[in-house]
């Protein structure tokens, strides 16, 4: 006899993360969480903002899209959990 073994691994019966083999061998398939919609999480809102105020968001905001957004959301919830 050869020094050589058999290969005697298992493989992954499903390379598939989203499907599960039952007893039967049917897949299942898992529903898929659905993702929030940006409007389901943020409303338009129109308010007038000091000149200055508006320069200093505008500058640190830069061009990056949502930026504006996110300022203000965390001055707001900063000043809501302060007062």
């Amino acid at each position: 006899m050869s020094g050589i073994k058999p290969n005697t691994q298992k493989t992954n019966p499903s390379v598939h993360d989203e499907i599960v083999q039952t007893e039967q061998n049917k897949p299942v398939n898992f529903p898929k969480t659905k993702k929030k919609k940006w409007e389901d999480n943020y409303t338009r809102a129109t308010v007038y903002i000091q000149n200055d105020r508006l320069e200093e968001l505008n500058r640190r905001a830069g061009t990056e899209k949502g930026e504006k957004t996110r300022i203000v959301n965390e001055a707001l919830r900063e000043y809501f959990k302060n007062n």
